[in-house]
Order: structure tokens, then sequence, then C-alpha cells
């Protein structure tokens, strides 16, 4: 099971889960925040990854399209020296975080991850265009629902 929630860092340092946000990011040209990717209980990625959420997302909406064409696609978090990978392999897909000298790995069907992704990019990116309608997030949308 692939599971996937996405947080944004308050100005007081706790991460609230994007869906429950009423109000905008303290600051709206570096949106703070977290991915947890987590693939049969496994946490590839999460809050201790905190980075710019928003450009974190527009990369692996990137990503995605990469995958879909060539079957793998890797990704640096935006100020951290965090490498995030899918290497799809059949049905399949291995999602690798390299985290210092950790890497964290989980295999998932490939076709439930896709839509996973898909999904929660989807509902972060409606969320944004709530709360920081200036911010423009439409290109990678287009990502997400190829």
């Amino acid at each position: 099971m692939v599971e996937i929630e996405t947080f944004l860092k308050g100005a007081d340092g706790t991460f609230v889960q994007v869906e429950a946000c009423r109000t905008p990011p303290p600051d709206l040209d570096y949106i703070e925040g977290a991915i947890r990717l987590t693939v049969d209980g496994s946490e590839v990625i999460g809050t201790e990854e905190w980075d710019y959420v928003d450009q974190l997302w527009c990369y692996i909406a990137e990503m995605v399209t990469k995958t879909q064409s060539s079957g793998y696609a890797e990704t640096y978090f935006p100020d951290q020296p965090i490498k995030l990978s899918f290497q799809v392999t059949g049905s399949r897909v291995s999602v690798a975080a390299k985290i210092g000298d950790e890497v964290k790995t989980a295999n998932a069907p490939y076709e439930e991850f896709l839509k996973a992704v898909k999904a929660a990019g989807a509902t972060f990116f409606a969320k944004m265009s709530e709360l920081a309608p200036s911010n423009s997030y439409i290109e990678a949308q287009r990502g997400l629902s190829a």
C-alpha cells in the first residue's frame, strides 16, 4: 500500500497536514513542509526530510513525467543533499531516498504508486492554489495529470 501525505511547516515549527491548513504559509516564496511517502508501512521520506515543499512537489511532478517516458527519474531536494529516485522494473517501481550515508528504499506496484503520487500531488496543488493564489502551479499540475 502506497501512502503519501503532505505537511506544511508553521511559523512555530509544527507540521500540519496540508488539507487541514486554513491560512497561507508564513513565507510564500519559501514554503516549508514535508512529504511523507510510505510503502507497505515503510517510510521512505517524512517530516525529518522537510524542505521547500512546493518546489519538491514540482520536482516530483517532473519525475512522474520522466518515469512514464523512460522508466527512471531522480531529483535532489530543493535545499538539501537528499536524492529521490524512481526506477520502473516491469510492473513495479523502486523508490529510493539517499539521505547522507543512509538509503531508504521501497518497492510498490507501479500503477498503484503512480495513482497515489498523482492524487497526493493534485490535492497539494489544489490546496496551495487556495492558500497562495498568487503562486502559479499550473505547469507542475500538468505533469501529474498526464
